[in-house]
């Protein structure tokens, strides 16, 4: 009769583990999709275009438009659309055209 109670109360112990152990891993399990799906990032797309350059602007003013959503800082920005225009200064004349970068979520 000892050993019967004895075998029952390590018998629950062990139950007891395995199902607190599968509650741990249902709820890991479950906070790790919810906190996947909240820190998705809107796709964005990148596109190229030509803009005709208008008197006073600058490449600091053409970052500040067309750099949205594109992840970059205005400095980064300016420095792919110098490399992309093979531009060695910042210096940009009225009537020039550019490439420039742009970001969409839309697929075009």
């Amino acid at each position: 009769m000892y050993m019967r109670a004895v075998y029952r109360k390590k018998n629950r112990r062990f139950l007891t583990i395995i199902l607190l152990t599968m509650v741990v891993t249902i709820c890991f399990s479950l906070s790790s999709v919810v906190l996947a799906g909240n820190n998705k990032k809107e796709q964005t797309y990148k596109y190229y275009t030509s803009v005709q350059i208008e008197a006073g602007d600058t490449l600091w003013s053409i970052a500040n438009s067309y750099c949205n959503g594109s992840g970059m800082n205005i400095s980064e920005y300016i420095k792919e659309i110098k490399q992309l225009n093979h531009l060695t200064s910042d210096t940009i004349t009225s009537g020039q055209y550019l490439t420039i970068i742009y970001f969409s979520s839309e697929y075009k």
